[in-house]
């Protein structure tokens, strides 16, 4: 046991500094609005005034001695957020610190810090939030401190729904993580999570050592994200039919209240089979089996056997959508349209096994280069198989290489156009049922366009991107939990609801605004306006709700930052 005391404790000061730290004073403005975790001493710096009028700012340390002072730009009137908008640019204050910004008659923002590896805990909070997710086994006091909890869901003997195909019997499927704020598990969100998390482990094999998050596994010799991934690809696997079909999902008929996973006394079921979840099961085997090749042979072998078999299924059953049965009401990942899903699981089979069938239909079959902000589930997985390819493009034709590198410089082209019309410095413009992937989604992508480009504009638009998470937007909250001073506290997410904790799991993206607020009969929300309609109620499940795939784009671009941005 004595392995495991010293990360308790550094988990503990973490804790401490990270997820409680106030700045003083206790009242700051509400209108000044700025990264609340902080900045690298290389980034781009900025905050917005919003709805107040100035013409200059200055920055004091905590000795309230001024560092910096700068004039305020008018940035015109926000629509989506009904505000007026100046901004503040304070790029070349790079001394190490904390710091404040003042305006004169209006008041002092939250505190925020200068500081290299600014994104470490933060990062590292966003990976160990799957494991607080995890099925089937105990969340245990010597990895989760205070947020220790039973096991929940055996998941051993899950009774087949008859849209499943199968008349009777049962499978065992333990494992795997709670795709959201209920206890659900769904292929097709798991697939394309686990997929953006593999992209970064193929980009930096050593963003994440081991032993760094205090996980189970951890001092296994391997990065403390590929054990966590496992956990969810060991229980992909095991939603595979004998025929190399698969099943869209293992939920009860409805959701449970909110109970801790032990109380949880509802039958699970395996729900659905379809072409979008055998597709996506068979890109993301593919692409882990080829990058699990000289760590784990066996394991790498058996995922791409299993990755064909799903293929040559899809390719007989190639418009099989899914919908829930009537009696069924959990979460629904429908989709009608296959031809991305065809793409991701063709790009990432002929990745792993070289085989010319695979690129053929590549070559038939190309996809636009194009990034729709909604659904990620329906549409973002094309990306991936783009982000694939494009890191292997040497293995690809010349003229199909140019492409894709085209196409996905443009399109990051075209993002940054939007970050500079927008009077936040951001491109989202649509605000709906998780508005804070999209953006993310928005940032990973620019991430990717530095890697093939080496361009500083395109790091610059993904730190944009972050400012806004970590509370540069028109709510104001740092939309992480467990960081920034205006933190989100209740979270529609059942552990944290139920564990009668004060503070909630950290680690979680939430949703975000969202303009069609589905919950309004329930919650209040404070303002009509798009960028504004968020809530931090429980009850807010159109704004308020942690996902897998929320936090997957930010594991990503956190750790593509703390790569680059030395």
């Amino acid at each position: 046991m004595k392995r495991f005391q010293l990360p308790v404790v550094l988990l503990a000061i973490f804790l401490l500094i990270q997820c409680t730290k106030d700045y003083p004073p206790l009242n700051p403005s509400d209108n000044i609005k700025l990264n609340q975790v902080g900045y690298y001493p290389e980034s781009v710096k900025e905050f917005v005034l919003t709805d107040d009028s100035a013409g200059n700012f200055r920055i004091v340390n905590f000795q309230r001695e001024i560092v910096f002072e700068g004039a305020l730009i008018d940035r015109g009137v926000w629509d989506a957020s009904g505000e007026k908008v100046m901004m503040g640019v304070f790029t070349e204050l790079k001394t190490p610190g904390y710091y404040q910004i003042e305006i004169e008659n209006i008041g002092v923002s939250h505190g925020f810090e200068i500081k290299q590896k600014v994104y470490e805990g933060a990062l590292r909070a966003a990976i160990k939030s799957y494991y607080f997710q995890r099925a089937s086994m105990p969340i245990e006091e010597a990895y989760a401190g205070i947020y220790k909890r039973a096991e929940g869901h055996p998941d051993s003997a899950c009774t087949y729904h008859p849209s499943s195909g199968r008349k009777e019997g049962s499978l065992n499927s333990p494992g795997g993580w709670y795709d959201a704020g209920d206890y659900g598990k769904y292929v097709v969100n798991a697939a394309l999570s686990t997929g953006q998390m593999l992209d970064l482990l193929e980009l930096y094999p050593d963003a994440v050592p081991d032993e760094v998050l205090n996980l189970p596994e951890s001092g296994n010799q391997q990065s403390d994200l590929w054990d966590e991934l496992l956990y969810e690809l060991n229980w992909i696997r095991t939603m595979q039919d004998s025929d190399g079909g698969v099943y869209h999902k293992l939920t009860a008929k409805g959701f449970s209240g909110f109970i801790m996973p032990e109380d949880y006394d509802l039958e699970r079921f395996i729900i659905g089979k379809g072409t979008a979840a055998t597709l996506d099961f068979a890109a993301v085997m593919a692409q882990a089996g080829r990058l699990s090749t000289s760590a784990d042979p066996l394991w790498s072998a058996e995922a791409i056997i299993a990755a064909e078999k799903a293929w040559q299924w899809a390719l007989k059953n190639k418009n099989l959508p899914f919908t829930n049965p009537e009696d069924v009401s959990t979460g629904q990942y429908d989709d009608d349209i296959f031809s991305d899903d065809f793409y991701w699981a063709a790009a990432e089979l002929y990745l792993a096994t070289g085989q010319k069938k695979y690129l053929r239909y590549l070559e038939r079959n190309p996809e636009i280069y194009q990034h729709q902000l909604t659904n990620s589930w329906k549409f973002f997985v094309r990306n991936n198989g783009f982000h694939s390819l494009l890191k292997n493009r040497n293995k690809l034709p010349e003229d199909m290489a140019e492409y894709l590198l085209t196409g996905h410089l443009q399109l990051a082209d075209s993002i940054l156009a939007e970050i500079d019309k927008n009077p936040y410095r951001i491109a989202l413009d649509r605000f709906e049922w998780g508005s804070n992937s999209d953006i993310l989604n928005q940032a990973m992508l620019l991430c990717v366009a530095h890697s093939l480009s080496g361009e500083e504009k395109y790091l610059d638009g993904a730190e944009r991107i972050n400012d806004y998470i970590f509370g540069k937007n028109a709510t104001g909250y740092c939309f992480l939990t467990g960081f920034g001073s205006k933190r989100v506290m209740s979270p529609h997410h059942r552990p944290s609801g139920a564990d009668e904790i004060i503070e909630p799991i950290p680690g979680f993206i939430v949703g975000g605004p969202n303009k069609d607020r589905q919950d309004q009969s329930n919650v209040q929300y404070s303002s009509g306006y798009p960028a504004r309609s968020y809530e931090d109620q429980e009850a807010s499940f159109a704004s308020n709700e942690v996902c897998i795939n929320w936090n997957a784009p930010a594991v990503f671009v956190l750790a593509y930052l703390e790569q680059n941005r030395k």
